[in-house]
């Protein structure tokens, strides 16, 4: 009897322990049929995740997720014909702020600072228009955006700016001489920034020097110069905040043309130039692109009224035009 009671109870045992095995095994099959199912990637069109909606609902809301990454045939020439080659162009992240926040979807501007650090130039949202960004410290980058751009190696662009820490490294400062009775334009700046500004200040030796090809020479060698002034920026966007910490330094930066707001069509009519990421968190609230005040000389001027409120930064005396206008020239490019 206590033979038949000991085997029993080791049959129970086994038969408990191949129990537990198996239902391991359909777990970890349930598991991966449940990922593979809400995560399909689809390169070298797009990456896509399905993710629940975490609500009452039980459907499931898809959304596209970290890149985009399109090719385009190349095909080469001669009497034959030729053979395609697909090449990846660039890079699309589009951000859910309005449903899932930055804090969900903050992780997807990994893949665009490293883009950065390899020296891609693209489009991420500011505060007023969408913009193109670069690598301040990359000469060829710099280069490269200036080429997107199609701009005149006179041109100026301005910098995405961490905090003010990044004016200081970067320029001389604001002016500290402002007119009997009127406010230090530093106070003035510390209202307006973050903020929809741009300020023009002369630029410290910290600045890299501009390094560019001129095109009109045989040779096209690159010509360098420093930059005697600098518009710099601190730009009151969350996504463009987030970037800027991922990063060791600012952003070089130049305002996309006014070819349309929609990021999905910003990114087509740019990837030919050579456009390597696109940031899309949909069409920007402001219509209009920064104010610009130059402050380079001592006395503030405003070449450009934008989002930004101008009147704050007007003479007041009143009878300087060039306080009230707009120098679109000088403004070329400020995002």
């Amino acid at each position: 009897a206590t033979t038949t009671t000991t085997t029993a109870a080791a049959t129970t045992t086994a038969m408990a322990a191949m129990t537990a095995a198996m239902t391991t095994i359909l777990s970890s099959s349930s598991t991966a049929r449940a990922h593979r199912a809400t995560t399909t990637t689809t390169t070298p069109m797009r990456a896509k995740i399905m993710m629940d909606n975490g609500g009452a609902s039980s459907h499931r809301r898809r959304f596209d997720v970290v890149a985009r990454a399109k090719t385009k045939q190349k095909r080469a020439g001669g009497g034959g014909g030729g053979s395609g080659v697909a090449t990846a162009e660039g890079l699309y992240v589009e951000m859910d702020l309005e449903t899932i926040g930055l804090e969900g979807e903050a992780w997807k501007l990994d893949a665009v600072a490293e883009a950065i650090r390899r020296g891609a130039v693209g489009v991420i949202p500011t505060d007023t228009k969408y913009a193109f960004v670069a690598d301040l410290t990359n000469a060829d980058a710099v280069q490269k955006l200036y080429d997107i751009k199609n701009a005149g190696l006179n041109k100026p662009l301005s910098i995405l700016c961490r905090g003010f820490a990044d004016i200081d490294t970067y320029t001389t400062g604001f002016p500290s001489n402002p007119k009997a009775g009127a406010t230090l334009p530093f106070k003035l700046a510390k209202q307006c920034l973050p903020g929809p500004y741009t300020f023009i200040l002369p630029a410290s030796k910290e600045l890299p020097k501009v390094c560019l090809m001129d095109k009109s020479t045989k040779d096209k060698a690159r010509q360098c110069k420093a930059r005697k002034t600098v518009g710099v920026r601190i730009p009151a966007c969350d996504v463009t905040t987030a970037l800027l910490e991922l990063l060791d330094a600012p952003l070089m930066c130049s305002t996309v043309p006014e070819c349309d707001d929609e990021p999905a069509v910003i990114y087509d009519n740019y990837l030919a130039a050579g456009l390597g990421f696109m940031v899309d968190i949909g069409a920007r609230a402001s219509s209009a692109a920064s104010t610009v005040v130059d402050l380079s000389t001592g006395d503030a001027r405003v070449l450009r009224r934008g989002a930004g409120d101008p009147d704050m930064w007007a003479s007041d005396e009143g009878d300087d035009e060039d306080d009230g206008g707009d120098d679109e020239d000088a403004a070329w490019g400020f995002a």
